[in-house]
């Protein structure tokens, strides 16, 4: 079975061993079941190992008899699954997408596991293109998700990256290979619920097929176009300086408002990115060195050749977990930050509680930057 962008380009751009294990989010539908076996075929051809996770969200009583499908298919094609429960489970499709990279990345962590690999197809992209467009954003980043990308929450998502190599795959092929092999995949009854956007987008375009195909080639050719700014947008990040003390410094890089919103979120320590037009309004209102305005947990000062960015001491910070520090420093007893006395107030009320820190904001930089530079990659043919 041979599905989506070239599986060997991929893994071997991701991965930084060739006999690294690779994790696979399996709810037991028709795109990650196409997954599961793609990737099946792959490992077999390698030798790599796979791990298999299901999240039960404990929102309705068939999802444990579903997890338990899956795990009898991973058994069935020699891999380890686990089923990872939701303690406290609340009915929004938001707090349940990041409750589940939450306990998928924690168990990834736990495995010492970097790469997993998500069912997401075109028709996904398609879907939340028209989502975001309806919700006024324009450009080539309507088209999302993308091939590559850092797991979406953090600090749980440190050094983990997202793979999705169905990306360009519309999930009526992926069904009409399954039902040839002989395959029965989980049909989740919230796919029919109207009660979410997505939903109510996806029955509309299976309604209007003509609109479906044209939207089709409209996003294909957006995700062509997101590839080459995502390129540069990684070149950019490469270039941005971070002090010892958590700052970060854009002087001589000419950044972008889509990299100014990425940094706040590096800065602040957090997994929320501030709207697109608050960015706008930073830019146009900082003209002046030593200016400053605060967004997204962050601080903004202009200085003469570009940005000084900083945690907003008026946001209080999450405090030490896994020996992290606001979601910016870990715990190192050789590292040393600056002295409090030597630091300036903005920076001092937003430090950890001793010297024996170091920042981590330049590794996640460096982690999305890789994840953005990933190239175009080909689609392979059935």
């Amino acid at each position: 079975m041979k599905f989506g962008v070239d599986f060997d380009a991929l893994l071997a751009r991701a991965s930084t061993s060739p006999t690294q294990s690779l994790t696979l989010a399996v709810s037991g539908g028709s795109d990650s079941l196409a997954l599961l076996l793609l990737t099946h075929d792959w490992a077999m051809r390698t030798g790599r190992t796979l791990s298999i996770l299901t999240v039960d969200h404990g929102l309705r009583p068939e999802a444990r008899r579903e997890a338990e499908a899956v795990a009898a298919w991973s058994r069935e094609l020699g891999h380890k699954h686990q089923t990872l429960s939701w303690a406290t489970p609340k009915p929004a499709q938001n707090a349940a997408r990041t409750a589940r990279f939450r306990l998928i990345c924690d168990a990834m962590r736990a495995a010492d596991a970097q790469l997993l690999l998500v069912g997401h197809t075109l028709d996904d992209v398609v879907e939340t293109a028209l989502i975001r467009r309806r919700r006024g954003v324009r450009g080539a980043s309507i088209a999302g998700p993308t091939i590559a990308a850092p797991a979406p929450v953090w600090p749980e998502g440190r050094g983990i990256t997202i793979l999705r190599p169905l990306v360009k795959t519309r999930r009526a092929d992926l069904q009409n290979h399954l039902r040839r092999d002989g395959r029965n995949w989980i049909d989740d009854p919230t796919n029919h619920s109207l009660a979410y956007e997505r939903i109510r987008v996806r029955k509309f375009l299976h309604r209007h097929l003509g609109l479906r195909d044209i939207s089709t080639q409209f996003v294909r050719e957006l995700q062509q176009q997101r590839a080459i700014e995502d390129q540069s947008l990684g070149r950019v990040l490469d270039r941005v300086q971070v002090r010892s003390d958590g700052t970060i410094d854009t002087a001589g890089v000419d950044v972008t408002e889509r990299a100014l919103s990425l940094l706040a979120r590096c800065a602040s320590g957090s997994a929320a990115e501030p709207r697109a037009g608050s960015v706008r309004s930073l830019v146009s209102t900082l003209r002046d060195p030593g200016t400053r305005q605060t967004l997204g947990g962050a601080w903004f000062q202009k200085t003469q050749d570009g940005f000084h960015i900083g945690r907003d001491p008026g946001a209080n910070p999450r405090g030490k977990e896994r020996d992290m520090f606001d979601g910016r420093f870990a715990r190192s007893e050789q590292a040393r930050l600056p002295n409090a006395k030597d630091q300036g107030f903005l920076v001092r009320h937003a430090s950890p509680p001793d010297q024996h820190w170091h920042e981590i904001i330049s590794e996640r930089l460096a982690h999305m930057a890789q994840c953005y530079k990933t190239p175009d990659l080909d689609v392979v043919s059935a």
